[in-house]
């Protein structure tokens, strides 16, 4: 009867400090402390500057040999930043616009900017667009990246605040040159809106011997009533001494109606052909 009661005992006290032994040994447990938490240093967070901030009525995207412009739903933020220090990926960035946030724009062949084919953003900098409403509260417009945040300035603000203005857009020049004249190009653009506001132009031209190829992006900023003729010197119809081609040069722009197309042959009509 003892017995059975003292190995009860010690089957109700494994629970707690455990049965101790006829020689009534002691076990020493060595605390084993926490591992430590490593830290590690990302170094200063991004720098970021804006240096530069436009609104537009459209991009221009590069394609497989040309270039193309593609309008805005509305209107199209357009800012380019530098970045210093830590890395920052583009799509840590969002303009808040009218109460609404946005993200940066996807375009897959990036940007025709300065001659230069597909500008991207990259960990260094480059552009951000955002697309956005037509018009709307600019009162908390601002651009927000990780630790940071940039406040447009006013003229900025007052041309998101306004409806894009329209433009007429013309596209001449002499319908046929002599060897070894080059034809001279004339772009003639007018604001006819009631505000002022930038356009964009994307030209292409194809020939002489020369399937399709870029000829350069225009833009700029008009007041209300305000015209700007832009020339631009063109190829000649004839090459080395070969048979001469036509050129033809195909304008386009935001808006549909403005898209233009000039063809100019050399002045032996009968010898020109199209390439």
């Amino acid at each position: 009867m003892y017995r059975r009661r003292v190995l009860a005992l010690c089957g109700l006290a494994v629970a707690g400090a455990g049965c101790q032994s006829e020689t009534d040994e002691t076990q020493t447990v060595t605390p084993v402390p926490s591992p430590a938490v490593s830290e590690v240093d990302t170094g200063p967070p991004p720098a970021v500057t804006v240096t530069d901030a436009v609104v537009v009525p459209g991009v221009v995207l590069p394609a497989v040999d040309s270039i193309s412009v593609k309008p805005a739903d509305g209107q199209y933020l357009v800012l380019t930043a530098t970045v210093e220090g830590s890395r920052v990926d583009r799509d840590a960035f969002s303009f808040r616009f009218d109460g609404s946030t946005h993200s940066p724009e996807t375009f897959r062949n990036g940007l025709y900017r300065d001659g230069e084919w597909g500008r991207q953003f990259t960990e260094t900098g480059g552009p951000l667009v955002f697309g956005l409403p037509e018009t709307g509260s600019p009162s908390d417009a601002r651009l927000s990246w990780p630790d940071g945040k940039w406040t447009p300035p006013e003229t900025v603000r007052t041309r998101l605040e306004a409806p894009l203005p329209s433009f007429d857009i013309t596209l001449d020049g002499p319908e046929r040159v002599a060897e070894p004249a080059r034809p001279t190009l004339e772009i003639t653009v007018t604001n006819t809106g009631d505000v002022s506001g930038r356009y964009v132009i994307a030209l292409n031209r194809t020939g002489p011997r020369i399937a399709y190829t870029p000829v350069d992006r225009f833009d700029g900023e008009l007041d209300p009533g305000e015209t700007e003729s832009i020339t631009h010197e063109g190829k000649s119809p004839y090459v080395d001494g070969t048979e001469p081609r036509a050129v033809i040069y195909r304008l386009r722009a935001p808006e549909d109606h403005n898209d233009a197309t000039h063809r100019i042959k050399p002045v032996d009509e009968e010898t020109a052909t199209e390439s």
